[in-house]
Protein backbone atom coordinates (compact mmCIF):
# COMPACT_ATOMS: atom_id res chain seq x y z
CA UNK A 1 0.00 0.00 0.00
CA UNK A 2 2.74 2.59 0.98
CA UNK A 3 4.34 1.95 -2.52
CA UNK A 4 1.42 2.37 -4.16
CA UNK A 5 1.31 5.97 -2.18
CA UNK A 6 4.82 6.16 -3.19
CA UNK A 7 4.20 5.73 -6.85
CA UNK A 8 0.99 8.09 -7.24
CA UNK A 9 2.89 11.15 -5.54
CA UNK A 10 5.88 10.11 -8.30
CA UNK A 11 3.37 9.98 -10.85
CA UNK A 12 1.37 13.36 -9.96
CA UNK A 13 5.24 14.77 -9.44
CA UNK A 14 6.01 14.05 -13.08
CA UNK A 15 2.59 15.28 -14.31
CA UNK A 16 3.43 18.68 -12.54
CA UNK A 17 6.92 19.11 -13.68
CA UNK A 18 5.32 18.27 -17.37
CA UNK A 19 2.86 21.24 -16.67
CA UNK A 20 5.22 23.10 -15.88
CA UNK A 21 7.88 22.66 -18.51
CA UNK A 22 4.61 23.23 -21.04
CA UNK A 23 3.62 26.36 -19.48
CA UNK A 24 7.48 27.84 -19.88
CA UNK A 25 7.96 26.40 -23.24
CA UNK A 26 4.75 28.22 -24.15
CA UNK A 27 5.81 31.33 -22.95
CA UNK A 28 9.27 31.13 -24.49
CA UNK A 29 7.40 30.48 -27.89
CA UNK A 30 4.85 33.08 -27.17
CA UNK A 31 7.86 35.73 -26.11
CA UNK A 32 9.68 34.78 -29.64
CA UNK A 33 6.47 34.94 -31.76
CA UNK A 34 5.29 38.67 -29.87
CA UNK A 35 9.14 39.79 -30.72
CA UNK A 36 9.03 38.21 -33.91
CA UNK A 37 5.90 40.00 -34.78
CA UNK A 38 7.20 43.35 -33.42
CA UNK A 39 10.47 43.15 -35.56
CA UNK A 40 8.31 41.90 -38.87
CA UNK A 41 6.04 45.09 -37.60
CA UNK A 42 9.09 47.66 -37.50
CA UNK A 43 10.66 46.18 -40.08
CA UNK A 44 7.74 47.09 -42.62
CA UNK A 45 7.25 50.25 -41.25
CA UNK A 46 10.74 51.06 -41.90
CA UNK A 47 10.40 50.10 -45.38
CA UNK A 48 6.74 51.89 -45.80
CA UNK A 49 9.07 55.05 -44.73
CA UNK A 50 11.85 54.59 -46.59
CA UNK A 51 12.26 56.91 -49.98
CA UNK A 52 14.38 54.88 -52.42
CA UNK A 53 17.52 56.88 -53.95
CA UNK A 54 17.55 56.30 -57.74
CA UNK A 55 20.12 57.82 -60.27
CA UNK A 56 18.30 60.63 -62.35
CA UNK A 57 18.39 58.41 -65.82
CA UNK A 58 18.71 59.95 -69.24
CA UNK A 59 19.17 57.49 -71.43
CA UNK A 60 17.26 55.49 -74.15
CA UNK A 61 18.39 52.32 -72.81
CA UNK A 62 17.39 53.41 -69.84
CA UNK A 63 13.64 53.07 -70.50
CA UNK A 64 12.48 51.23 -67.42
CA UNK A 65 13.68 53.37 -64.47
CA UNK A 66 11.45 56.09 -66.79
CA UNK A 67 8.66 54.28 -67.39
CA UNK A 68 8.02 52.68 -64.03
CA UNK A 69 7.85 56.37 -62.96
CA UNK A 70 5.46 57.63 -65.57
CA UNK A 71 3.18 54.46 -65.58
CA UNK A 72 3.29 54.72 -62.09
CA UNK A 73 4.33 51.07 -61.53
CA UNK A 74 6.97 52.07 -58.65
CA UNK A 75 3.78 53.58 -57.11
CA UNK A 76 1.78 49.93 -57.96
CA UNK A 77 4.66 48.12 -55.65
CA UNK A 78 4.43 50.44 -53.16
CA UNK A 79 8.17 52.35 -53.41
CA UNK A 80 8.73 55.47 -52.76
CA UNK A 81 11.60 57.47 -54.89
CA UNK A 82 12.74 60.41 -55.63
CA UNK A 83 15.64 61.19 -58.27
CA UNK A 84 18.74 61.97 -57.75
CA UNK A 85 21.23 63.99 -60.65
CA UNK A 86 24.80 62.78 -60.24
CA UNK A 87 25.87 64.77 -63.06
CA UNK A 88 29.30 63.32 -63.93
CA UNK A 89 29.32 60.26 -61.74
CA UNK A 90 28.59 56.85 -63.40
CA UNK A 91 25.55 55.24 -61.52
CA UNK A 92 28.08 52.85 -60.28
CA UNK A 93 29.86 55.78 -58.43
CA UNK A 94 27.28 57.95 -57.51
CA UNK A 95 26.18 54.55 -55.68
CA UNK A 96 29.32 53.83 -54.03
CA UNK A 97 29.78 57.27 -53.00
CA UNK A 98 26.30 56.88 -51.29
CA UNK A 99 24.37 59.32 -53.32
CA UNK A 100 21.77 56.32 -54.87
CA UNK A 101 20.70 53.25 -53.65
CA UNK A 102 19.80 51.73 -57.03
CA UNK A 103 19.64 52.55 -60.77
CA UNK A 104 19.77 50.56 -64.12
CA UNK A 105 22.61 51.31 -66.45
CA UNK A 106 24.90 49.18 -68.87
CA UNK A 107 26.23 46.02 -68.06
CA UNK A 108 29.93 46.62 -68.95
CA UNK A 109 30.40 49.59 -67.31
CA UNK A 110 29.46 47.45 -63.69
CA UNK A 111 32.27 44.87 -64.48
CA UNK A 112 35.24 46.66 -63.59
CA UNK A 113 34.21 48.37 -60.66
CA UNK A 114 32.97 45.20 -59.10
CA UNK A 115 36.23 43.68 -59.76
CA UNK A 116 37.61 46.53 -57.66
CA UNK A 117 35.13 45.36 -55.19
CA UNK A 118 32.04 48.19 -55.89
CA UNK A 119 29.61 47.40 -52.99
CA UNK A 120 26.55 46.85 -55.32
CA UNK A 121 24.56 43.66 -56.46
CA UNK A 122 22.98 43.20 -59.65
CA UNK A 123 19.30 42.13 -59.58
CA UNK A 124 18.20 41.60 -63.41
CA UNK A 125 18.99 41.99 -67.11
CA UNK A 126 16.62 44.53 -68.50
CA UNK A 127 17.38 44.36 -72.36
CA UNK A 128 19.92 43.35 -75.31
CA UNK A 129 21.70 46.77 -77.34
CA UNK A 130 22.30 49.94 -77.43
CA UNK A 131 26.09 50.45 -78.42
CA UNK A 132 27.97 51.06 -81.83
CA UNK A 133 30.78 51.78 -83.59
CA UNK A 134 30.40 54.55 -86.17
CA UNK A 135 32.39 55.80 -89.12
CA UNK A 136 32.32 58.66 -91.34
CA UNK A 137 30.04 58.95 -94.36
CA UNK A 138 32.82 58.60 -97.29
CA UNK A 139 34.51 56.13 -95.10
CA UNK A 140 36.87 53.57 -96.60
CA UNK A 141 36.89 51.56 -93.37
CA UNK A 142 34.01 48.45 -94.44
CA UNK A 143 34.78 46.34 -91.92
CA UNK A 144 36.10 46.22 -88.17
CA UNK A 145 39.72 44.86 -89.06
CA UNK A 146 40.06 47.77 -91.41
CA UNK A 147 40.60 49.52 -87.80
CA UNK A 148 43.84 48.02 -87.32
CA UNK A 149 46.23 50.96 -87.15
CA UNK A 150 43.09 53.48 -86.78
CA UNK A 151 41.77 55.92 -84.20
CA UNK A 152 38.77 55.41 -82.80
CA UNK A 153 37.14 58.28 -80.45
CA UNK A 154 35.39 57.49 -77.37
CA UNK A 155 33.84 59.49 -74.64
CA UNK A 156 35.78 57.67 -71.66
CA UNK A 157 38.51 54.85 -72.43
CA UNK A 158 36.62 52.88 -69.58
CA UNK A 159 33.14 53.38 -70.40
CA UNK A 160 31.05 50.67 -71.71
CA UNK A 161 31.29 52.22 -75.65
CA UNK A 162 35.13 51.85 -75.44
CA UNK A 163 34.49 48.28 -73.43
CA UNK A 164 32.25 47.20 -76.53
CA UNK A 165 34.54 48.41 -79.17
CA UNK A 166 37.70 46.70 -77.86
CA UNK A 167 35.43 43.12 -77.44
CA UNK A 168 34.38 43.61 -81.05
CA UNK A 169 37.71 44.49 -82.14
CA UNK A 170 39.47 41.49 -80.52
CA UNK A 171 36.82 39.28 -81.28
CA UNK A 172 37.80 39.89 -85.06
CA UNK A 173 41.41 39.19 -84.19
CA UNK A 174 42.62 42.91 -83.76
CA UNK A 175 45.06 43.63 -80.67
CA UNK A 176 43.40 46.32 -77.90
CA UNK A 177 45.72 45.24 -75.09
CA UNK A 178 47.50 48.52 -73.54
CA UNK A 179 50.65 47.16 -74.70
CA UNK A 180 51.07 46.71 -78.72
CA UNK A 181 47.40 48.10 -79.40
CA UNK A 182 46.68 47.49 -83.05
CA UNK A 183 43.84 50.23 -82.62
CA UNK A 184 44.48 54.21 -80.57
CA UNK A 185 41.47 55.36 -78.44
CA UNK A 186 41.15 58.88 -78.13
CA UNK A 187 38.56 60.65 -75.31
CA UNK A 188 36.47 63.65 -76.28
CA UNK A 189 33.83 65.17 -74.51
CA UNK A 190 31.02 62.48 -75.68
CA UNK A 191 28.68 65.53 -77.53
CA UNK A 192 31.77 65.85 -79.38
CA UNK A 193 32.52 62.70 -81.40
CA UNK A 194 30.53 63.17 -84.07
CA UNK A 195 32.03 66.59 -84.94
CA UNK A 196 35.61 64.85 -84.89
CA UNK A 197 34.92 62.33 -86.70
CA UNK A 198 33.03 64.32 -89.38
CA UNK A 199 35.98 66.74 -89.27
CA UNK A 200 38.46 63.46 -90.04
CA UNK A 201 40.00 63.60 -86.02
CA UNK A 202 39.28 59.92 -85.82
CA UNK A 203 38.14 57.41 -88.11
CA UNK A 204 35.35 56.16 -85.94
CA UNK A 205 33.50 56.42 -82.96
CA UNK A 206 31.88 54.23 -79.89
CA UNK A 207 28.86 55.81 -78.38
CA UNK A 208 25.45 54.85 -77.27
CA UNK A 209 21.96 55.14 -78.75
CA UNK A 210 20.45 57.68 -78.77
CA UNK A 211 23.26 59.67 -79.99
CA UNK A 212 24.52 56.84 -82.46
CA UNK A 213 20.93 57.16 -84.38
CA UNK A 214 20.78 61.20 -83.88
CA UNK A 215 24.94 61.25 -85.58
CA UNK A 216 23.55 58.76 -88.28
CA UNK A 217 20.88 61.15 -89.36
CA UNK A 218 22.95 64.58 -89.11
CA UNK A 219 26.48 63.63 -90.53
CA UNK A 220 25.34 60.29 -92.95
CA UNK A 221 27.89 58.03 -90.98
CA UNK A 222 27.51 54.40 -91.19
CA UNK A 223 27.27 52.06 -88.22
CA UNK A 224 30.14 49.45 -88.19
CA UNK A 225 29.54 47.63 -85.32
CA UNK A 226 25.79 47.08 -82.86
CA UNK A 227 25.18 45.48 -80.11
CA UNK A 228 21.50 45.30 -81.08
CA UNK A 229 22.37 43.33 -84.56
CA UNK A 230 25.99 42.12 -84.46
CA UNK A 231 26.52 38.33 -83.44
CA UNK A 232 27.35 37.37 -80.89
CA UNK A 233 26.78 40.79 -79.20
CA UNK A 234 23.09 40.88 -80.07
CA UNK A 235 22.21 38.12 -77.67
CA UNK A 236 23.69 39.66 -75.02
CA UNK A 237 21.66 41.90 -72.34
CA UNK A 238 23.24 44.97 -72.56
CA UNK A 239 21.25 46.67 -69.51
CA UNK A 240 20.64 45.98 -66.15
CA UNK A 241 19.34 46.74 -62.79
CA UNK A 242 21.68 47.07 -59.78
CA UNK A 243 21.42 47.91 -55.97
CA UNK A 244 23.46 48.90 -53.36
CA UNK A 245 24.77 46.00 -51.14
CA UNK A 246 23.73 48.95 -48.30
CA UNK A 247 20.03 48.83 -49.55
CA UNK A 248 19.73 45.14 -50.23
CA UNK A 249 20.94 44.28 -46.27
CA UNK A 250 18.47 46.65 -44.84
CA UNK A 251 16.04 47.52 -47.08
CA UNK A 252 15.35 43.72 -49.09
CA UNK A 253 11.90 44.37 -49.96
CA UNK A 254 12.12 47.67 -51.34
CA UNK A 255 15.13 46.23 -53.68
CA UNK A 256 13.11 43.33 -53.90
CA UNK A 257 10.20 46.04 -55.48
CA UNK A 258 12.81 47.82 -57.43
CA UNK A 259 13.28 44.96 -59.39
CA UNK A 260 10.05 43.81 -59.87
CA UNK A 261 8.87 47.10 -61.06
CA UNK A 262 11.91 47.34 -63.41
CA UNK A 263 11.33 44.22 -64.73
CA UNK A 264 7.47 44.92 -65.18
CA UNK A 265 8.26 48.16 -67.03
CA UNK A 266 10.54 46.42 -69.74
CA UNK A 267 7.93 44.02 -70.60
CA UNK A 268 5.67 46.83 -70.82
CA UNK A 269 8.35 48.80 -73.47
CA UNK A 270 8.49 45.68 -75.32
CA UNK A 271 4.45 46.17 -76.22
CA UNK A 272 4.03 49.95 -76.76
CA UNK A 273 7.57 51.01 -77.89
CA UNK A 274 5.96 53.89 -79.79
CA UNK A 275 4.31 55.26 -76.31
CA UNK A 276 7.36 54.14 -74.40
CA UNK A 277 8.92 56.60 -77.12
CA UNK A 278 7.02 59.21 -76.82
CA UNK A 279 6.80 59.10 -73.22
CA UNK A 280 10.69 59.63 -73.18
CA UNK A 281 11.04 62.46 -75.90
CA UNK A 282 7.87 64.40 -74.18
CA UNK A 283 9.47 64.26 -70.96
CA UNK A 284 12.79 64.98 -72.07
CA UNK A 285 14.56 62.02 -70.95
CA UNK A 286 16.00 61.92 -74.40
CA UNK A 287 17.19 64.12 -77.45
CA UNK A 288 16.19 63.83 -80.32
CA UNK A 289 12.70 63.33 -82.49
CA UNK A 290 10.49 60.19 -81.68
CA UNK A 291 11.45 58.69 -85.22
CA UNK A 292 14.55 58.24 -85.01
CA UNK A 293 14.55 57.26 -80.90
CA UNK A 294 12.33 54.74 -82.49
CA UNK A 295 14.47 52.88 -84.87
CA UNK A 296 16.92 52.29 -81.88
CA UNK A 297 14.37 51.00 -79.30
CA UNK A 298 13.23 48.54 -81.84
CA UNK A 299 16.01 46.72 -81.98
CA UNK A 300 16.39 45.73 -78.67
CA UNK A 301 15.31 42.64 -76.91
CA UNK A 302 12.93 43.54 -74.03
CA UNK A 303 12.69 40.25 -72.26
CA UNK A 304 14.05 40.89 -68.51
CA UNK A 305 15.86 38.15 -67.45
CA UNK A 306 17.71 37.58 -63.84
CA UNK A 307 19.67 34.26 -65.58
CA UNK A 308 20.52 35.74 -69.03
CA UNK A 309 22.50 38.71 -67.46
CA UNK A 310 24.12 36.59 -65.16
CA UNK A 311 25.26 34.34 -68.60
CA UNK A 312 26.38 38.22 -70.25
CA UNK A 313 27.98 39.21 -67.37
CA UNK A 314 30.33 36.31 -67.54
CA UNK A 315 31.23 36.13 -71.11
CA UNK A 316 32.14 40.35 -70.95
CA UNK A 317 33.98 39.41 -67.97
CA UNK A 318 36.14 36.68 -69.88
CA UNK A 319 36.22 38.91 -73.02
CA UNK A 320 37.84 41.83 -70.94
CA UNK A 321 40.01 39.43 -68.91
CA UNK A 322 41.28 37.99 -72.52
CA UNK A 323 41.95 41.50 -73.69
CA UNK A 324 43.51 43.06 -70.47
CA UNK A 325 41.73 45.04 -68.96
CA UNK A 326 41.14 42.59 -66.00
CA UNK A 327 43.84 40.89 -64.18
CA UNK A 328 44.43 37.33 -64.72
CA UNK A 329 43.84 36.46 -60.96
CA UNK A 330 40.70 37.38 -61.10
CA UNK A 331 38.36 34.05 -61.04
CA UNK A 332 35.50 35.22 -63.29
CA UNK A 333 32.98 32.55 -62.10
CA UNK A 334 33.55 33.57 -58.35
CA UNK A 335 33.06 37.24 -59.51
CA UNK A 336 29.86 36.87 -61.22
CA UNK A 337 28.16 34.73 -58.53
CA UNK A 338 29.34 37.52 -56.15
CA UNK A 339 28.24 40.47 -57.96
CA UNK A 340 24.56 39.18 -58.26
CA UNK A 341 21.40 38.81 -56.20
CA UNK A 342 18.14 37.20 -56.73
CA UNK A 343 15.02 38.15 -55.49
CA UNK A 344 11.68 36.29 -54.88
CA UNK A 345 9.23 36.20 -57.90
CA UNK A 346 12.11 38.22 -60.27
CA UNK A 347 12.65 35.96 -63.58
Amino acid sequence: MAKKRKASRLVKWILSVAVVIIVVLATVVSINQITVNKNKSSATAKDDNYVLKLADSSGLCEAPQQIAIEKGIFKKYGVKYKNVKIGDLSGTEALTAGKVDATNSLLASVVQPLTNGAELKITTGLHTGCLQILVGKNSKIKSIKDLKGKKIGVGTVAGSPATFAKRVLSYNGLNVSTKNSDVQFIQYDSASLPIVLSKGQVDAIAVGDPDTQIAIKNYGFTSLASSATTAPFNKEYCCVAYVSNKLAKEHPEIARKFTLALQEAAEWIANHQDESVHIQTDKKYIAGDEKTNLSALETYKWEPSFTDAKKAFKQTADSLQDIGVISNDVDTQALTDHSFLKFKGVK
